[in-house]
C-alpha cells in the first residue's frame, strides 16, 4: 500500500464538534492572554519604576502637534525634550556647545480693567494670548548625568512570523484599505489608519516584526469599528487601550511576544487603572478573534502568500 493511499485512509473529515472544541480551545486561549495582560499591566504601573517614571513626566512639558513638527524636523533622534532648567532639576547637564531646538512658547500678558467688556469683572489671574516666541529645548542625548526612569513601549527587533504580515493586510485590503509603507501625519506614531481616505500607513523604517504588530493595531482599529468613536467623540484612552490589547493577544497567539512595547502602551493610555482593560475583554477578545480565525484558516490553507512579505 503506498504512502499517499495510506495517508488518505487514516484523513478523518473534520466534523462538527471537532471545529466546536478548537473555537472553544482558541477563546479560553484568548480569554487566557487577555487575563495575563492584564494582570502585567497591574504589576507594571504598581512598580516603584512606573511611579519614578511618572514623577519624571511630570516636570516635562506637554508640546503641540506643531512644535512636535519642529522637534522632529530639527533632530528626528529626539525622544525627550526639556527646558536647559528643566534638565538641571532633574540631575542632568545640557553639554557645551550642544545647539537648542527651537519650539514656539506663548507670550501672554494680563488682562488690565479697561480691556473689560462694560460691566465685567475683573479676574485674577486671567492672562491673554499676545503670541509666541522662540524657546530653545535639548533632547536627553544633549545631557549627561542622572538616568531618567523611562518604562516606556520599546519597539520589537528582528523578523516577524512568516506570512503574517501578508495575511492581516489582506484582512484589511477586504475591509477597503490600502496598505502602505512611509511616513505618517503625526510625526510620534509608528502606523495610523485613515477612515476618511481608507488608508492604512505603517512607518516605513520599522523593523518587520514592530512593522507587523503595528499593522495589527491598525487591522484592530478597523476590526472594532473604532472610525466612528472617534468621528462622534469617543474616548481615545478607551480606544487605544483596545486595539493595543488586541494587538498584544494576536502577536502572542502567532508566536511573537509583544509585551515590551504592549504593556507599557496600554498602561499609559489606560491612565494606570486596569479596570478599564478588564471592561473592554468581551469586545477585544471577539476582535482578537476575527483576526486569528483568518490567521487559522491560512494555516490550514497552505504555505503563505509572498513568504515573509512585510516589506513593500
Amino acid at each position: 500500500m503506498s504512502a499517499t493511499s495510506t495517508r488518505n485512509r487514516r484523513k478523518r473529515p473534520v466534523t462538527a464538534a471537532d471545529r466546536e472544541q478548537r473555537d472553544n480551545e482558541r477563546r479560553e486561549q484568548l480569554e487566557g492572554l487577555h487575563g495575563r495582560l492584564t494582570e502585567q499591566v497591574e504589576a507594571l504601573v504598581n512598580s516603584d519604576e512606573w511611579r519614578a517614571m511618572l514623577t519624571a513626566a511630570a516636570r516635562f512639558h506637554r508640546y503641540s502637534f506643531r512644535n512636535v513638527c519642529l522637534i522632529v524636523s530639527q533632530f528626528p533622534e529626539a525622544t525627550q525634550v526639556a527646558g536647559y532648567r528643566t534638565w538641571q532639576s532633574m540631575g542632568r547637564q545640557v553639554r557645551r556647545g550642544e545647539h537648542g531646538i527651537a519650539v514656539l512658547a506663548p507670550v501672554t500678558y494680563r488682562t488690565q480693567p479697561d480691556e473689560l467688556q462694560e460691566g465685567t469683572e475683573p479676574e485674577p489671574g486671567v492672562r491673554q494670548l499676545r503670541g509666541f516666541k522662540i524657546e530653545r529645548v535639548f533632547d536627553v542625548s544633549q545631557t549627561d548625568g542622572e538616568a531618567i526612569p523611562d518604562v516606556r513601549p520599546v519597539a520589537l527587533t528582528g523578523e516577524s512570523p512568516a506570512g503574517l504580515w501578508d495575511t492581516v493586510r489582506a484582512q484589511i485590503e477586504a475591509e477597503g484599505f490600502t496598505v502602505k509603507r512611509g511616513v505618517c501625519a503625526n510625526p510620534g506614531a509608528n502606523g495610523e489608519t485613515s477612515f476618511t481616505a481608507h488608508t492604512v500607513t505603517v512607518r516605513e523604517d520599522l523593523e518587520p516584526a514592530q512593522a507587523t504588530r503595528t499593522l495589527i493595531h491598525e487591522r484592530a482599529h478597523i476590526a472594532l469599528g473604532h472610525g466612528d468613536e472617534l468621528r462622534l467623540g469617543g474616548c481615545r484612552g478607551r480606544i487605544e487601550v483596545e486595539a493595543e490589547s488586541v494587538s498584544f493577544m494576536v502577536s502572542s497567539e502567532a508566536g511573537m511576544p509583544a509585551g515590551s512595547y504592549s504593556l507599557p502602551y496600554v498602561a499609559g493610555w489606560a491612565d494606570g487603572d486596569s479596570k478599564m482593560i478588564a471592561a473592554t475583554a468581551e469586545r477585544v477578545i471577539t476582535a482578537a478573534r476575527t483576526i486569528t480565525d483568518a490567521l487559522s484558516a491560512d494555516d490550514e490553507a497552505g504555505p503563505p502568500r509572498g513568504g515573509h512579505g512585510n516589506r513593500e
